[in-house]
């Protein structure tokens, strides 16, 4: 084996050890709290995910979104009780602020996300433990990952989903451009994805799953739906998706960095 074939070698190897995912809690707890008041069928409950410094609570009814979500400090080393009722020492994340679920710890950054997707995407949030701020949100297809630096600075990577709030294949450069500067890429050599491509996909796909909901797969079906879904999402807007990299810090900056993009009608 040569020696720049060996050196590839350790830096993928290198490159896949980097990639992480979220911290795993010292132990979780979980209270039930009977039948859901708006879903019988349904247990609330409370969930409790213990961290070595603080606690993250999620008060759960049964209904969309958790009722409420808090960050609770972790006192002399003794960890707070999990129960539902709020304590003096809970940092309540507003729900005019943010509401969903948790999702996830790294270091001292907690991680929350939003009820349900939008358009291929599923908003998230980032707040700081210690204060319980909210210091950065987006949308993301697919998992977040993260990397940390030799000098220990922590960055997250994911695939960005914006809504370009135009149909690109019919109204091409003028939509394109408009996309490119809400990705904050109008100075970056960045090639745009094939949107007439992600929306015909869509179309034969939309398609397929109509006809086969009646129960047939005959050519006449897919051709007729094909062409009513082409003209449902003639006007609308152009979803992409691409890759970013972001620094996790007191104000986290969202940069592009290489890989696949996609783009897709709106819902």
């Amino acid at each position: 084996m040569s020696p720049l074939r060996l050196l590839l070698i350790v830096l993928a190897l290198v490159s896949l050890s980097c990639a992480d995912s979220f911290d795993k809690p010292l132990s979780k707890k979980t209270v039930d709290l009977g039948p859901s008041p708006s879903s019988p069928e349904t247990r609330a409950k409370v969930t409790c995910y213990f961290f070595a410094k603080f606690m993250v609570k999620q008060v759960d009814m049964g209904d969309k979104g958790a009722a409420r979500l808090a960050i609770v400090p972790v006192t002399r080393g003794v960890a707070p009780g999990c129960t539902r009722m709020q304590g003096k020492t809970e940092k309540v994340i507003s729900a005019k602020e943010w509401t969903g679920y948790f999702k996830g710890v790294k270091n001292d950054f907690v991680f929350f996300d939003a009820d349900d997707g939008v358009n291929g995407g599923v908003a998230f949030a980032i707040y700081e433990a210690k204060t319980a701020k909210k210091i950065f949100e987006d949308s993301a297809s697919g998992p977040l990952e993260f990397a940390t630096s030799q000098g220990q600075q922590l960055s997250l990577r994911y695939l960005r989903v914006v809504d370009g709030e135009c149909p690109v294949p019919k109204e091409g450069a003028a939509c394109r451009e408009r996309i490119r500067q809400k990705m904050g890429v109008e100075n970056v050599a960045l090639a745009m994805p094939d949107c007439d491509k992600g929306y015909e996909e869509s179309a034969q796909n939309m398609a397929k799953s109509r006809c086969e909901a009646q129960n047939t797969g005959n050519p006449d079906c897919v051709a007729r739906e094909v062409k009513l879904a082409r003209e449902q999402w003639s006007d609308a807007s152009s979803m992409v998706s691409y890759p970013v990299e972001v620094i996790l810090d007191a104000q986290p900056v969202i940069k592009p960095i290489a890989g696949a993009m996609k783009c897709w009608p709106a819902d």
